[in-house]
């Protein structure tokens, strides 16, 4: 039998309590560690959070006809706001607020070009990827919709569609054009509705585009009639007869 002098088994008593050391200092450096990653989980979140609670509520940035995000956004006189392509297309089938219901009588509307450039810069900032890329199809349908509506090379005696003031679209005929504005004669129609209409006007577009649509109201024959013979009288002072209403 082998016998352990003292010397060895002091030094066997060394090690096992380095050991023990060893494996003391490399727990108590995990549970630090895992602190450590428990208290930065824990301020992420709480950055997170933060984050979203600054982020802007894109359902405040909708518009109620579409329910898209804005586009060009446009104001009627009630301060309801919509997407200008969304009001355009619904005054042409009913003149009132689409919101409120209040009669819209003008074409007087307000645009606000920063207010575009704010929500453009929210979206690329704030939004996910399916986001951003909904909207910029968006921004090209927008473009197209402008690009449709435009007329070229506009000339004396040429013949486009006019939305008149009651957000009806009627055929006329351009009889001067200056440097901001033309002026138009409804075809059809006395000249105390002619007008002037700036060039940049989205009341203009080429011809058909719009009157040769079925699901937009046109005006009747009667109504036209009506309006030959309000004329009439306000000139002569009495009624037409049945030949000078079809002359």
């Amino acid at each position: 039998m082998i016998c352990a002098s003292e010397e060895h088994i002091e030094q066997v008593v060394n090690l096992q309590l380095i050991n023990k050391e060893k494996l003391k200092d490399k727990f108590l450096k995990k549970m630090r560690n895992r602190d450590n990653v428990d208290q930065s989980y824990g301020e992420r979140r709480k950055k997170v959070k933060l984050e979203q609670q600054s982020r802007p509520k894109f359902e405040d940035l909708i518009c109620p006809i579409c329910l898209e995000i804005f586009q060009k956004v446009t104001t009627t006189q009630c301060g309801h706001a919509f997407c200008e392509m969304c009001i355009f297309d619904s005054l042409m089938r009913k003149a009132e607020c689409p919101v409120c219901r209040v009669k819209i009588k003008t074409h007087s509307f307000q645009y606000c070009e920063s207010f575009d450039n704010r929500i453009n810069d929210l979206v690329n900032e704030y939004g996910d990827k399916t986001q951003i890329e909904h909207f910029k199809n968006r921004q090209l349908e927008m473009e197209q919709w402008n690009k449709s509506k435009q007329v070229d090379n506009l000339a004396i005696d040429q013949k486009v569609d006019i939305m008149d003031q009651q957000f009806i679209w009627c055929v006329a005929t351009i009889r001067q054009i200056g440097k901001k504005e033309i002026f138009i004669h409804y075809d059809g129609w006395g000249k105390e509705y002619d007008e002037f209409i700036p060039l940049q006007s989205n009341r203009i577009a080429p011809l058909g585009l719009y009157t040769k649509r079925e699901d937009i109201p046109k005006y009747q024959p009667e109504q036209r009639q009506f309006a030959e013979i309000i004329q009439y009288i306000n000139q002569y002072g009495e009624l037409p007869t049945q030949n000078e209403l079809n002359d």
